[in-house]
């Protein structure tokens, strides 16, 4: 396999970077409508915040294992790297390209048609949805093409204004609700295998909901120290999220109740207009704005990473190589993977529109 010369990237990226890429990479708009998924499926207060809880500690011990992961391979690409290094180059070819072509962009284009909806309705502006999300996912890339240290300084300050959002709504559901809360039981019923097969669906939201934090290994050759930093902002970042998730589970159940939560597809939306009236509907839209910006953010400064290690090891475009070269004899060996960002924005946009 032809591979390139190692090129050392800027090592700037700290504990809080770390922290905030983790907690970015998991949360986006799922958790102003997750809640209302799982009560859907289970219905007491005990299995509804009982599932939370056990998503949690499975996406702690998957934060365990790669901060374990983290500390031994701690090179650009992250799971790319794991996977060339366990098992094959040729699983690692498959997952990088599968991160490009399906994954990633994929996800990145759903989430950025959702963005530019709620951006539209809050604005006015007149433009499509497709326009909207085009730009948007070319200014991320403008940015992170100046450098990671630009991408995680937007990176983080979104994530804080995501934290500030979601503790207003947490603070906001303790204030105003009172009895929605009450004992109904552990179950709510007899035990039976119909009780497992009913917390085994609401696992599938609570999944989604918790994924995302495997992308800040992919920043690892950019952080000062990733042995260190890079595994404690995992455990740190996902710790911090399942709190999150909790503490607006908990807020939701206070204000709807089980029943209400169960009846709903908008808890947040509803919660906040039980306080505030419309005008908290507003203020849920803007968050889930904020939101879904973030989580582009995150992907915008990850994912690039991988198809820089996919170049290094000859399985990228021939230009990304060439390009991966220059950059780094251009600037002091340091390097920004600009041709992968915009990558990720070009097949993006293909996702997004069929007929680009």
């Amino acid at each position: 396999m032809t591979t390139l010369e190692p090129s050392k990237p800027r090592r700037q990226l700290g504990l809080f970077d770390a922290t905030m890429i983790v907690m970015g990479g998991i949360v986006g708009a799922g958790i102003f409508a997750n809640p209302s998924e799982v009560a859907h499926r289970v219905h007491t207060p005990f299995l509804i915040l009982g599932v939370w809880v056990l998503g949690g500690c499975i996406a702690m011990c998957g934060a365990f294992i790669w901060a374990e992961l983290a500390t031994r391979l701690p090179g650009a690409g992250g799971q790319y790297v794991y996977l060339r290094e366990a098992y094959h180059p040729a699983v690692a070819f498959m997952y990088g390209w599968g991160l490009l072509l399906v994954t990633q962009t994929g996800g990145m284009a759903a989430v950025a048609v959702i963005f530019a909806s709620y951006f539209r309705e809050l604005t006015g502006a007149n433009w499509n949805d497709g326009a909207i999300a085009a730009v948007t996912l070319l200014t991320l890339t403008g940015i992170n093409c100046l450098g990671a240290r630009a991408g995680s300084n937007v990176q983080s300050g979104l994530m804080l204004l995501k934290i500030g959002a979601i503790g207003a709504l947490v603070f906001i559901g303790f204030a105003v609700g009172h009895d929605s809360l009450k004992p109904e039981g552990v179950l709510g019923e007899p035990a039976s295998f119909g009780v497992l097969k009913r917390i085994g669906a609401a696992m599938v939201p609570i999944a989604f909901a918790y994924g995302g934090w495997q992308t800040a290994t992919f920043v690892a050759a950019e952080m000062r120290d990733a042995r260190r930093d890079l595994s404690r902002g995992l455990l740190i970042g996902v710790g911090s999220v399942v709190a999150l998730y909790l503490a607006v589970n908990l807020a939701c159940l206070r204000v709807l109740g089980p029943a209400g939560l169960d009846a709903t597809t908008t808890p947040a939306s509803d919660l906040m207009r039980m306080a505030l009236g419309q005008r908290g509907a507003q203020w849920i839209a803007i968050a889930i704005t904020i939101s879904t910006l973030g989580f582009l953010s995150q992907s915008m400064l990850t994912a690039p990473r991988v198809y820089y290690a996919m170049a290094r090891d000859g399985l990228f475009f021939a230009k990304r190589r060439q390009t991966v070269r220059k950059v780094g004899n251009a600037r002091g060996r340091d390097y920004s993977p600009r041709f992968g960002g915009a990558s990720d924005c070009h097949f993006g946009d293909v996702w997004r529109d069929p007929q680009f």
